[in-house]
């Protein structure tokens, strides 16, 4: 009777494992496979594909680096796709980018190796290039979900709005349940200005989902509201980011116009101070009866639809408390000054942590050059009250270096209390920089100012024109999309012209 194959029973085993995301288990079974066939190449194969499933990159590396599929095709792409991921993974980028453009190569028409190689790019903060290999994929895949939906995040980060819209449309096409498409697609139609189509879309955003508890065919449902509200109680919770918040709760005296009693509870406990505010002070009260409507803010404009719905109303007047701003001003002298006073602030956005060889996404952190918007303050007469969260100690000495210490005051921390940081912002003639929270205050405020907005454009500052119909105040400059890198010289030449003509020229001494 002849031997069964050496460390077969294992490797079946891990097969097993494997195809059941057991992959620590799968991992020891194939250990125990190569124990009896050390040389089995499939084998060894499949040990890093669990290593890899197991998030143990390096190691991952270090069992496939050498690896040799010989005259497998199939194999042969495998093992490139995955060392490839494993490989960007641990930062080796440029070696990712080989491993991936081999498996490719073996193959052009495989879906795998170009989803991986579109998906490497964009990763890597190279959307241009991932669409070069999403566009012919999805041609050639026209079933493929992943390559539409990934080619149209791709398209939108390289500021190709008609051609990315059509993306998501056909993914969703194909799932009209894809979340990640619908969110995408709101916020290239509300940057249009398409807002009835957009607030469509905006019900599907990931925060709405995981809010509802994320089901596996969950669809969201909102309440299309009546014309008369009397006798509803409507009880709205807040969600998002403050600056999120604070642009949704513009929304909040519709309910109010329209009869309702309005409760609204805080996402972030640090606006509190802001529900005491003239404007909002009757959305703390607790409600007469139990509330017969509930609604997250965000979902507001979608609710409100309709002929008598508010297209871009105004953001809520707020107020600073006098003692505050005078308490600040004794503080710091510079805020007395009758010198006109500009708040400043260069970076904006979510700072995730990414893997090493990954870029953050465009959208989720703003952010223009500091050296340039110096440049431009330096000639104005006018001093500078640097409003930057988690401002460096470079930045700042770059600041004072750049601008004259006699010129500055650092206010980097006056974010911790709203009410001092209303105080503050009304001492101030004017806002320059990229769009953060201080720019919803400012607006409330009755205080505008520059912006700088990066492509792609968030849509609250919309696609073309200046200023937002969201930011009446505001004017608004911006990078050149096809150009990200160096697209910042031409909104820069217009701040500085802009700023010149409305502030004066620094006399030189």
């Amino acid at each position: 009777m002849a031997e069964a194959t050496p460390g077969l029973d294992h490797a079946l085993a891990g097969d097993q494992f494997l195809a059941h995301g057991e992959f620590a288990q799968a991992l020891d079974a194939y250990a125990q496979a190569l124990e009896a066939q050390p040389q089995q190449v499939y084998w060894r194969f499949l040990a890093g594909e669990s290593l890899f499933h197991l998030g143990r990159y390096a190691d991952c590396v270090a069992l496939l680096q050498d690896l040799d599929p010989g005259n497998d095709q199939t194999l042969a792409i495998e093992h490139a796709l995955t060392l490839g991921r494993a490989l960007q993974l641990t930062g080796q980028t440029t070696a990712a980018e080989m491993q991936l453009i081999k498996a490719f190569m073996l193959d052009p028409g495989h879906e795998e190796a170009a989803y991986n190689l579109g998906v490497f790019y964009e990763q890597a903060g190279l959307p241009e290039q991932a669409v070069t290999f999403l566009q012919a994929a999805a041609q050639r895949h026209p079933q493929s979900v992943r390559l539409h939906y990934n080619l149209g995040s791709s398209l939108a980060q390289c500021g190709q709005t008609a051609a990315a819209e059509s993306a998501l449309l056909a993914t969703l096409a194909l799932q009209p349940n894809h979340i990640d498409a619908h969110h995408n697609l709101a916020l290239l139609c509300l940057r249009q200005g398409k807002l009835a189509q957009g607030w469509q879309h905006y019900a599907w955003r990931f925060n709405r989902h995981a809010h509802e508890g994320a089901p596996a065919h969950w669809v969201p449902n909102t309440p299309e509201l009546p014309a008369d509200l009397h006798g509803h109680t409507v009880r709205v919770q807040g969600e998002q980011g403050i600056g999120d918040e604070l642009f949704f709760m513009r929304y909040l005296p519709a309910l109010q116009a329209r009869g309702a009693q309005v409760h609204y509870q805080l996402c972030n406990t640090k606006l509190a101070p802001l529900l005491s505010q003239p404007a909002l002070a009757s959305l703390v009260q607790t409600p007469d009866t139990p509330a017969s409507i509930r609604l997250l803010v965000g979902d507001l404009p979608l609710a409100l639809g309709g002929p008598h719905a508010p297209t871009c109303p105004v953001a809520v007047p707020l107020q600073a408390s006098a003692a505050v701003r005078a308490r600040l001003q004794q503080q710091y002298p510079l805020l007395a000054s009758p010198r006109r006073k500009l708040g400043l602030a260069w970076r904006a956005g979510t700072t995730q942590a990414q893997p090493q060889g990954f870029a953050t996404q465009r959208w989720l952190q703003k952010s223009a050059p500091l050296d340039s918007l110096l440049d431009v303050l330096a000639a104005l007469d006018v001093e500078v009250v640097v409003l930057q969260r988690g401002l460096q100690p470079n930045e700042w000495a770059q600041v004072q270096a750049r601008l004259g210490a006699d010129r500055v005051l650092n206010a980097s921390t006056c974010d911790q209390d709203l009410n001092e940081l209303l105080g503050l912002l009304s001492c101030l003639d004017g806002l320059v920089g990229v769009s953060n929270t201080n720019v919803h205050l400012c607006a409330g405020l009755g205080i505008g100012g520059d912006v700088l907005v990066p492509a792609p454009t968030e849509f609250r500052w919309q696609e073309e024109g200046s200023p937002s119909p969201w930011f009446p105040g505001f004017a608004v400059h911006r990078q050149t999309a096809s150009a990200p890198d160096a697209g910042w010289q031409a909104p820069m030449a217009a701040l500085a012209a802009s700023l010149q003509a409305r502030y004066g020229v620094a006399q030189r001494q």
